[in-house]
């Protein structure tokens, strides 16, 4: 049986030690993504920006475009979500099952080898794919891995946080989330509550 000398035993606990300590499961954080849409041509263009914040179990999203801004609220914990949407002074609120946000089949993930750094994370990245011919190329640092993952179904199996992700559908549409804030301040419970008087609900 292979013997390693006690100064190479150390070294290694202490490499895996350091590993270790570099992953920080947050419960509190909020992120903002710049959406940029990208043509046939390469073009980019702004199109508007997307809000995460979480606290625990519970995860709210903000999409806002010049058109209209919707915004999910739900928790893990829970089967319903709900949904707001905003579109000139039309304002709707709608429960949805959580069950329901479940993406098509994943057919493939295959892993990229290459590491880059976004706002000074180390990331990597894995491109998925799936049945309905939608894939989406995913960029996550394992350094943070916050509490609730799922702001995008797609994410349930990233092992950490995730700072950019491009959705190519099966036409070739292109859209780019590129995350430009991570604030890991305590968020206020408020930020979850819902004045349902100001909205119109529909089953």
């Amino acid at each position: 049986m292979l013997r390693l000398p006690p100064i190479i035993v150390c070294f290694l606990s202490c490499a895996v030690f350091q590993s270790q300590a570099q992953t920080k499961v947050v419960g509190e954080c909020a992120i903002t993504y710049d959406i940029h849409q990208i043509s046939m041509k390469g073009d980019t263009s702004l199109v508007g920006q997307k809000q995460i914040f979480i606290k625990g179990n519970s995860c709210k999203t903000i999409l806002k475009t010049s058109a209209f801004t919707q915004t999910l609220i739900f928790n893990t914990q829970q089967d319903t979500a709900i949904i707001l949407k905003e579109i000139g002074l039309n304002k709707i609120l709608q429960y949805i099952l959580y069950a329901s946000m479940q993406p098509v089949n994943l057919v493939a993930s295959k892993k990229n080898g290459t590491t880059n750094t976004l706002l000074d994370y180390p990331c990597e990245t894995i491109t998925l794919s799936w049945a309905d011919g939608n894939s989406m190329e995913v960029t996550y640092t394992t350094m943070i891995i916050p509490t609730v993952t799922v702001y995008e179904q797609a994410f349930k199996e990233i092992p950490g946080l995730v700072l950019r992700y491009q959705l190519t559908t099966k036409e070739g549409n292109k859209i780019l989330y590129n995350a430009n804030k991570i604030d890991l301040s305590p968020i206020t419970l408020n930020v979850f509550e819902v004045n349902k008087s100001n909205y119109q609900q529909i089953n």
